[in-house]
């Protein structure tokens, strides 16, 4: 598989994985109370999954171009998820009810933050706009 595809695969994957919630979010809506475990497991096999095989499906000429972009989407990313870590020790080894509410907020600004700063990557090279101080090599 060339790189592209595997790129467009990966890509596709962490849509499908995000837009596991959508099902979720519509029972909510009507008032029914469905588990969360098969979407949340949906979620994290499309987002894990894609993330590996975009990870994987570098090719060398790829590292220098956005790298600095892409290490600060990294850590968006990274600390978006790790919001959840005091959630659920306050919750689960704390047994202390907290509102999910501000740990869902910061995942959402660190991963949709972390996400456009590497959608912005990719399409600064899909359009052939290097960056002013990063070669495209």
């Amino acid at each position: 598989m060339s790189a592209n595809a595997q790129r467009r695969l990966a890509n596709a994957l962490i849509i499908l994985g995000v837009l596991a919630w959508v099902p979720y979010f519509y029972f909510l809506s009507i008032g029914e109370m469905p588990s969360i475990l098969p979407y949340l497991a949906g979620h994290l096999t499309g987002v894990l999954t894609g993330a590996w095989l975009r990870t994987r499906g570098s090719t060398p000429g790829e590292v220098t171009f956005g790298q600095r972009r892409k290490l600060a989407a990294r850590i968006l990313i990274i600390l978006g998820v790790l919001a959840w870590v005091p959630y659920f020790y306050l919750s689960r080894v704390g047994g202390i009810e907290v509102e999910i509410g501000p740990f869902l907020g910061a995942h959402l600004t660190g991963v949709l933050g972390g996400s456009l700063l590497r959608i912005s990557v990719e399409v600064q090279r899909y359009l052939g706009r290097p960056d002013a101080g990063e070669s495209e090599t």
